[in-house]
């Protein structure tokens, strides 16, 4: 829906900058650190589908964003046949909400299942918390287990992660030796939390390998009149069941839980749409810290011995692989770049329309 009352946003940005080159070039660096101030943000934001439309542009307040950005370059090997040279940066960044419009509590910008996770930016917080249902603790911060023996959730969304990853960067470098080059690159991130829908629906079913450690338990039961009756037989006509677990935690009296319940039945309740109880999504929330493997190149650089006959100036075969594999992710399944989203907001989650793959080729470049 328009908005008759917007402003322009004003933008107060200053930075400074340092670069060094050492030892004829062979060491270098360049350091930058950026404050900058938005005010009259205009945001896109949720409101009320009983108002005529479900999200709104308006001057949300103000908001500071401010990093640190380092970059190293050097080439620490260099004979008559070997070189080696190497490259790496590295990036701190945040984004907090300084001040919001009177009567705006938060930013929602936007929520998933109706209502089962949010994304929400606080006044005085980090631009981008995740909020959803968790499991209610006591004072002494114990699980709490309903009479049903499935966890008690939280009355309302309680924040389970902020989806501003604590840093970025990427390493590479280059290996020659005579002709023949070896390149490298990887890309690595720490922390920034997503929201992992299609994990949270294929968990409830069973369906990936993830889901294994619910198709078995501690106990076996037979189920009676739809309760599980602990057991290591089960009567005429029953079947003896090997999943029951008793889930961690006090009842609602303090006392420690003891009640059985199916595991199987803990994970598709647990995993499954919307928010009715014992459903929950930050089960399904992670950490999105990486290391990946960006490219990897072998070529050969023709000898002028050869290129003159053909009347060029370079010529150059290569193979190469692109994301080829990860050393390290957090993300169980899914690729941690598995989203086709080109802002920050739809970043925050994956829903599982987006295919990655990696690419394996061969290049001749010739210059004339």
């Amino acid at each position: 829906v328009g908005n008759n009352a917007i402003k322009p946003e004003k933008t107060y940005e200053w930075d400074l900058g340092l670069e060094g080159k050492f030892f004829k070039n062979r060491l270098g660096f360049d350091l930058a650190y950026y404050h900058k101030t938005v005010k009259d943000q205009i945001l896109q934001t949720t409101q009320a589908i009983s108002s005529g439309a479900n999200s709104i542009l308006m001057n949300v307040g103000e908001l500071e964003s401010k990093g640190l950005e380092l970059s190293l370059y050097g080439t620490p090997l260099e004979t008559k046949d070997w070189r080696v040279d190497l490259r790496g940066n590295i990036a701190w960044n945040t984004n907090k909400v300084k001040k919001l419009a009177d009567g705006v509590p938060y930013i929602q910008h936007w929520n998933k299942d109706n209502g089962a996770i949010y994304l929400r930016s606080y006044e005085g917080e980090k631009l981008g918390d995740l909020y959803a249902y968790s499991v209610a603790t006591d004072e002494s911060g114990n699980p709490i287990v309903d009479a049903d023996g499935f966890y008690k959730l939280t009355d309302t969304p309680v924040k389970v992660g902020n989806v501003m990853p604590k840093y970025t960067g990427g390493f590479g470098g280059t290996v020659t030796y005579k002709n023949l080059f070896f390149d490298f690159s990887l890309d690595f991130r720490k922390g920034g939390a997503i929201f992992n829908m299609p994990y949270e629906y294929l968990m409830g079913r069973g369906s990936i390998k993830e889901s294994l450690e619910y198709h078995t338990g501690d106990y076996t039961y037979y189920v009676d009149n739809g309760a599980v009756v602990p057991a290591t037989t089960a009567p005429a006509g029953k079947v003896l069941y090997n999943d029951g677990v008793i889930l961690p935690g006090v009842k609602e009296d303090g006392t420690k839980n003891d009640i059985m319940i199916s595991n199987m039945r803990y994970a598709n309740w647990t995993y499954n749409w919307g928010t009715e109880a014992p459903t929950r999504y930050d089960v399904s929330v992670f950490e999105n810290s990486y290391v990946k493997v960006r490219e990897l190149v072998l070529g050969y650089n023709f000898p002028k011995s050869i290129t003159s006959k053909f009347a060029c100036s370079a010529l150059q075969l290569s193979v190469y692989a692109r994301n080829p594999f990860y050393i390290y992710k957090n993300l169980p399944i899914f690729d941690a770049e598995a989203t086709d989203a080109t802002n920050w907001m739809d970043q925050a989650w994956i829903g599982g329309t987006t295919a990655t793959t990696r690419s394996f080729g061969f290049s001749l470049r010739a210059s004339f």
